[in-house]
């Protein structure tokens, strides 16, 4: 995996964290010791969803702020004006507008529902048959985890049935429980503070966590620097996955101390941490 995209896919900085321009990242999406062709996509991501949300749920307090994604190849004879209004249509969002991102033609439509936004993207690939479709939704996970589910349920069936081979991931972004946190120096202005303590503050994490997932360690990545670690895992229990070098990876955690406001921040990826960067 390039440096560069490992970087983003390693920690999801959203609160803090980094940001920085637009890229499209695709992941090989798979189906843990699973027979693909077998398996329903949208009612696996309905299980992993619930699953991820609980852990990030039980492990954050205050605001827990969701980026849920389907995306996927659609071939289409339709012209790509047609193609984006047919979906947009089906999914009940706003009349798509073309712009120009980085040299290519990108129809974006968006709406919001029950405090979840959503945002839809058709781009036409080279040779004029077929589209990368993305359909993004983000909100509070917290506040609105029924409408999550529900939507990402609807948009799910919505685009596999016009024929969009989707895949789908998720991110969810908080502040760390405060009964984590109690006996760890986080400051690191204090000379008490140990550069240790992120990875203290995640090993308590992770054990609350392999009570609910059969967790097996597949990578981690440590940024002394900005106060980040960030491991990988093969999760039994969790449908979808990706492949990364030997692992299955079905779930992705990071721990980020913010200097600037003092919070240590969670967040969980799955199958994988994603960015736009």
């Amino acid at each position: 995996m390039p440096g560069r995209e490992r970087a983003g896919l390693d920690i999801l900085k959203r609160f803090g964290f980094f940001m920085i321009g637009f890229a499209l990242i695709i992941m090989i999406i798979g189906f843990a010791g699973r027979d693909e062709s077998k398996v329903n996509k949208v009612d696996a991501a309905d299980q992993q969803w619930k699953s991820v949300l609980a852990l990030a749920q039980n492990s954050s307090e205050g605001k827990l702020h969701a980026t849920v994604k389907w995306q996927g190849t659609w071939n289409s004879l339709l012209e790509p004006g047609e193609a984006a209004y047919a979906l947009t249509a089906r999914l009940g969002l706003s009349i798509p507008e073309e712009n120009e991102v980085q040299g290519h033609t990108v129809y974006n439509a968006q709406g919001s529902n029950s405090g979840v936004y959503s945002k839809l993207s058709v781009m036409p690939e080279e040779g004029g048959t077929s589209y990368y479709v993305i359909l993004l939704m983000e909100g509070d996970a917290r506040a609105n985890a029924d409408a999550f589910r529900e939507l990402q349920t609807i948009y799910g069936h919505s685009l596999q049935d016009e024929g969009v081979d989707v895949n789908w991931n998720a991110a969810l972004q908080g502040s760390v429980a405060s009964g984590f946190t109690k006996g760890l120096r986080m400051d690191a202005q204090s000379p008490e503070y140990s550069g240790n303590s992120i990875q203290k503050l995640l090993n308590k994490i992770e054990q609350q966590t392999g009570s609910t997932f059969k967790l097996h360690k597949a990578e981690e990545y440590i940024d002394e620097d900005s106060q980040t670690i960030s491991r990988s895992y093969e999760a039994g229990g969790l449908p979808i996955s990706v492949r990364s070098g030997d692992y299955n990876v079905s779930l992705q955690m990071a721990v980020h101390y913010n200097v600037d406001t003092g919070e240590q921040e969670i967040s969980f990826g799955s199958p994988l941490l994603t960015v736009e960067y």
